[in-house]
């Protein structure tokens, strides 16, 4: 039987931000004097992280606390780790605003990459644990229904813009199947105008064709 994951929407969705700020970051001139558009894209991808990190504490890894304690705190010290990493990165973008010349914004840009990368690679690898360890923990000791009312508390306590933002990135970062299976859940659970402002965004999100396949596929579910 496939287990519920309250992880996997959510993750495909920071997985596309990471490999988003990473292909910018590439691409971007840092002896230009003006300010890139991916260190802008960076602090974007920060803070979804950062506030991310704090509703998977609060709501899923309280659950490990009756379960495997000690995976709890393996757990939440790698978000400490993340802040960390995310508040490095944060310093190297302040100090990049006042770099007073070329040679300076060069080298405070490249560190921002390296910092970055080892950013990139612990949050995959952390995205990994919690879809093949933590999950397996939860399935162990509670039934789906447990975790899908953690996962809606969490939902729960997000800003309006907190659940625009990582809708936008879940758009982007899944599949139709998956799109049409989380969206038809939605039309059945949320008021009428929330999924409509979600349908709204798939629309702006996706190229046409994809768009028109969801489309059908939502409408067909009762």
């Amino acid at each position: 039987m496939t287990r519920f994951n309250a992880f996997f929407m959510i993750h495909k969705g920071l997985r596309a931000m990471l490999y988003d700020v990473s292909m910018s970051l590439q691409q971007t001139d840092f002896a230009s004097e003006a300010f890139p558009e991916a260190l802008e894209r960076l602090s974007h991808l920060i803070e979804i992280f950062d506030a991310h990190a704090g509703h998977e504490d609060k709501h899923m890894f309280c659950l490990l606390q009756s379960c495997d304690p000690a995976l709890q705190a393996e757990m939440e010290a790698e978000h400490v780790t993340d802040i960390a990493l995310s508040s490095e990165l944060s310093a190297l973008i302040d100090s990049y605003k006042t770099a007073g010349d070329v040679a300076a914004r060069i080298k405070i840009g490249n560190r921002i990459c390296y910092t970055f990368y080892e950013y990139l690679a612990f949050n995959l690898n952390h995205l990994n644990k919690e879809e093949l360890v933590v999950n397996e923990a939860l399935w162990s000791h509670y039934d789906d229904g447990a975790i899908i009312a953690a996962n809606m508390r969490l939902v729960s306590a997000l800003s309006p813009e907190e659940v625009r933002k990582n809708a936008v990135w879940m758009m982007r970062g899944c599949s139709n199947t998956d799109l049409a299976g989380w969206l038809s859940v939605a039309k059945k659970q949320v008021p009428g105008p929330v999924f409509d402002n979600l349908m709204n965004l798939a629309g702006v999100e996706l190229p046409a064709d994809r768009y028109q396949a969801l489309l059908t596929a939502v409408m067909q579910t009762a």
